[in-house]
């Protein structure tokens, strides 16, 4: 997800929300989404008696109670700031996100399945709660939705996390909840237009599966931080290739059509490869820049001996801060180009030392990655300033101008 980082941060906030909205229309393309249609179907018709206007004013109020969630969660996270990723860092933290993660994706495989409780159900089918219900049937909708939409809303989490900004925050969960309860909106408006939904048929089922096999290896992104790099690539491969060879060719559901066929065994095909790849001989590790913890001393002793300095605001949460840190700090010509800059990294991982928040609110950072770029003089050229991932061409092109000065 940090492509939204990037959008928001070089594009503004507003194109931001327009590509969180479309997620959000997506989503609805989910399995775990359809079984809230006939409900919310059912609630639209007994409710509005036939009555456009009543059925549209139930519409808006099930959407604002789809957005209003969203936006809270969005507000809170953000007003954490990088705290939410930090959370993400304690072992015991991490274990449960991977537990729930796993429980909600042993669901999809249809061992079990999370589903509203009767009572509620029979509530809201009874043409008996008004706008409130239709508000509080939008408001749920996110925990019926949570085994499929799980990882979009994890990864929006992360980067409303990084940019810690409230009211960002708030906007773009609030354009999300727009974008899923869309669809519901314009199905309220419809409601006597309807007499039946079409079935799922065997490839929502298969779909839902491989959604499962999704889930499985977000489990195994959390719990990065905890198993050695062997293990954990070596858990990669076996689920691509276990899933790979499930979804193609060993799971149960069947659909006539021909292209369906082609493409659960085009997806099998695809992830046995991919398994294959992770597992073969790889090239020894490439040497990195050295980074030496930040220190305001270290930032002047540099300014005195009038050498250039980067300092590079990092967490193992942040996964374009990894990225970065295995592609373009890996890179054999900006390994070169650095050497003679006095490269320091801001570790935020955890907790940070006094001389770090100091660092962060003089240079107002909100996120990581940053990577600030200071010239011979101990300025920092803010128009170098780089947030988000880079290439390493980009990166020689600005770090040039530094060393030019």
């Amino acid at each position: 997800m940090d492509w939204l980082t990037d959008i928001v941060r070089h594009q503004g906030l507003f194109v931001g929300s327009i590509a969180v909205f479309l997620g959000g229309l997506a989503l609805n393309l989910t399995p775990c989404v359809y079984p809230m249609l006939p409900v919310t179907l059912a609630f639209f018709s007994q409710q509005s008696k036939g009555s456009p206007r009543k059925s549209g004013w139930l519409a808006f109020c099930y959407l604002l109670g789809i957005s209003v969630n969203y936006a809270i969660l969005g507000f809170i996270v953000a007003k954490t700031g990088s705290l939410f990723g930090a959370w993400l860092q304690k072992p015991v933290v991490l274990l449960l996100v991977a537990l729930i993660i796993v429980l909600l994706a042993l669901s999809l495989f249809g061992l079990y399945e999370f589903r509203l409780p009767e009572f509620l159900l029979r509530r809201w089918n009874s043409a008996s709660t008004g706008a409130w219900g239709a508000f509080g049937m939008g408001w749920v909708v996110g925990l019926v939705a949570a085994p499929c939409i799980g990882p979009f809303i994890l990864s929006l989490l992360l980067v409303v996390g990084q940019m810690g900004n409230a009211v960002a925050g708030l906007f773009l969960f609030f354009m999300l909840g727009i974008g899923m309860g869309l669809p519901y909106f314009l199905l309220g408006l419809l409601v006597n237009r309807f007499s039946r939904l079409p079935k799922a048929g065997a490839w929502m089922v298969w779909y839902r599966k491989a959604l499962g096999l999704i889930l499985l290896g977000l489990a195994l992104y959390f719990l990065r931080p905890l198993l050695p790099e062997k293990i954990l690539w070596m858990a990669v491969a076996i689920l691509l290739a276990a899933g790979g060879i499930y979804l193609g060719w060993l799971e149960s559901s069947r659909h006539p059509a021909l292209w369906f066929r082609w493409l659960r065994q085009g997806i099998g095909v695809v992830l046995v490869i991919s398994a294959l790849a992770i597992v073969r001989p790889h090239a020894p590790q490439r040497p990195t820049v050295r980074w030496i913890p930040y220190t305001e001393a270290l930032l002047e002793q540099a300014r005195q001996e009038q050498r250039p300095v980067l300092i590079d605001v990092y967490a193992d949460w942040c996964l374009p801060c990894v990225e970065m840190d295995h592609v373009t700090f890996r890179h054999p010509e900006v390994v070169q180009a650095l050497a003679e800059v006095l490269t320091m990294r801001l570790d935020a991982t955890a907790s940070i030392s006094p001389e770090a928040e100091r660092l962060l609110e003089r240079y107002k950072i909100y996120g990581a990655p940053t990577v600030l770029l200071f010239d011979r003089s101990g300025k920092e050229q803010t128009r170098l300033r780089l947030l988000g991932f880079v290439q390493p061409q980009e990166f020689l092109e600005r770090l040039e101008k530094i060393l030019r000065n």
